[in-house]
């Protein structure tokens, strides 16, 4: 017997995932400012932006635990009516939650090595890195967020 489709728009987004995808796009907006100081040997400006990125992704986890926990309800619900489509989406979401947790160790990492001066406009690969790193789960994220938005 084929598995029913759930209705769309069945689950409503916590209001919490506009503010953690505001977050995420602040740390690439952040770590460019960083990235962009540190090229021009502005050491205390990229240092000063590179400690606001690092707090825009822990800001991150912080508003996404809730509103994926709020999620998580939700899909119980679907769960329990024997529709399994939305544990996809929850792996999906564990996926990207350990690459930005990954991207957070990388950018403790680098602020280390930033507060003990090694990065200057001639030694700068780490940092860009961890800002594409960051450029690339605002993709992911934004792609994800907007399924849901479209799919709910």
């Amino acid at each position: 017997m084929r598995e029913a489709a759930p209705p769309l728009h069945a689950i409503h987004l916590p209001a919490l995932l506009w503010l953690s995808t505001a977050l995420v796009i602040g740390v690439s907006i952040a770590l460019s400012r960083a990235l962009r100081f540190l090229r021009r040997e502005r050491q205390e400006s990229f240092r000063d932006w590179f400690r606001v990125s690092l707090l825009m992704a822990v800001g991150f986890i912080a508003v996404q635990t809730p509103a994926m926990l709020q999620l998580l309800r939700a899909h119980q619900q679907f769960r329990s009516q024997g529709l399994f489509l939305y544990g996809l989406i929850f792996f999906l979401i564990l996926i990207h939650a350990l690459h930005v947790i990954g991207g957070i160790v990388a950018m403790v990492w680098v602020g280390i090595k930033a507060e003990r001066g090694v990065y200057d406009h001639e030694h700068y690969l780490p940092v860009r890195h961890t800002a594409m790193y960051w450029h690339f789960l605002d993709f992911v994220w934004l792609t994800m967020f907007i399924t849901f938005l479209a799919t709910g």
